[in-house]
C-alpha cells in the first residue's frame, strides 16, 4: 500500500515540476452581441482549459482516497490526447497512460508470482508428504527384511543341526549294519 501511495505521490511530484504555468487570462466584460429575430445565438466558445481540466480530473481520479480509479483516469487521459493531439498536456497524459500500464503489468506479473509462488508451496508440500510416505516404506520393509533375515537365520541354524543329527544317525545306521554282518 505505501508503494502504491509513493509511486502516486512521485507521478504528481513528476508532473507538477514538468508542468508549465498556465498564462494569466483577462477577464474582459464583453456585451454579448445582440441576436437579430429569426437569427441563432453564436456558438459558446469550448472552455479555455478544457484540457488542463481534463488532465487534472485524470490526476483527480487517481488520487481518490478511498478508491483511485486508474482505468477511469486512464479513458480521460486518452481522451485528452485524441480530442488534442496538439495539447502541451499530451506528454504528462502519454507518461500517465504508460505508468497506468506499467502499473497494471507490474500488477499481473505479481499476481503472477504469487501463483507460481502458490503452486511452488503445494508442490513442496506434496513432496514432502510423499517423501515422509517413502520413508515409511522403506523402515516398514526394512524392518519386514530384518525379521525375514532373522526367521531364515534361525531357519538355516534348525537346518543345521538337522543335517548333523542325520549324518550321526547315518553314522550310526552304517555301523549297526557292519555289526549285523
Amino acid at each position: 500500500m505505501k508503494r502504491g501511495i509513493f509511486f502516486w505521490a512521485l507521478v504528481v511530484f513528476f508532473i507538477v515540476g514538468c508542468a508549465v504555468a498556465p498564462p494569466a487570462i483577462e477577464k474582459k466584460d464583453v456585451a454579448a452581441p445582440a441576436v437579430k429575430p429569426g437569427e441563432e445565438a453564436p456558438a459558446a466558445p469550448p472552455r479555455l482549459f478544457e484540457e488542463r481540466d481534463l488532465l487534472l480530473e485524470g490526476v483527480a481520479r487517481l488520487n481518490l482516497p478511498e478508491r483511485p480509479d486508474p482505468e477511469k483516469a486512464r479513458s480521460i487521459f486518452l481522451s485528452l490526447i485524441q480530442r488534442y493531439p496538439q495539447s502541451r498536456w499530451r506528454s504528462a497524459a502519454e507518461a500517465f497512460i504508460r505508468l497506468i500500464d506499467e502499473r497494471n503489468a507490474f500488477r499481473e506479473m505479481s499476481r503472477q508470482d504469487r501463483l507460481l509462488v502458490d503452486k511452488t508451496k503445494t508442490e513442496r508440500s506434496r513432496a514432502l508428504q510423499e517423501n515422509d510416505h517413502l520413508k515409511k516404506a522403506v523402515r516398514e520393509l526394512t524392518e519386514k527384511l530384518q525379521s525375514e533375515t532373522a526367521a531364515l537365520a534361525q531357519e538355516n541354524e534348525q537346518l543345521k543341526r538337522d543335517i548333523q543329527r542325520l549324518k550321526a544317525l547315518e553314522i550310526e545306521l552304517q555301523k549297526r549294519e557292519r555289526m549285523l554282518r
